[in-house]
């Protein structure tokens, strides 16, 4: 598992965001930079806990997958979810109907 390679899940505001396996779980690398910055510290329990290296021409961090970090993950989840529901002029389904259909 840990020989598998580092997978790109997505970007957030233009900082990667990806999972490197490890041989205890999986490590979460974030791109190196403002808002990547922030993610780590958001997401890595203590200082120590979040690394700087390089992968190619770029910086990432490296913050351990923890049952810590999972339960903030699964919180920021749920309080993104909210955050969305509760406005009140955002469609959350939009609903298209095909004008052939009867």
């Amino acid at each position: 598992m840990p020989d598998e390679p580092y997978r790109l899940l997505g970007h957030v505001a233009g900082a990667e965001v990806g999972v490197q396996p490890t041989l205890d779980g999986q490590d979460v690398i974030v791109q190196h930079g403002e808002v990547g910055h922030r993610l780590a510290c958001l997401l890595a329990p203590g200082p120590a806990d979040a690394q700087v290296f390089r992968r190619g021409d770029d910086l990432y961090w490296r913050i351990p997958h923890s049952r810590q970090v999972d339960r903030l993950l699964t919180e920021l989840t749920d309080l993104f979810i909210s955050i969305r529901y509760a406005h009140p002029t955002l469609v959350q389904l939009e609903l298209q109907l095909d004008e052939a259909a009867p």
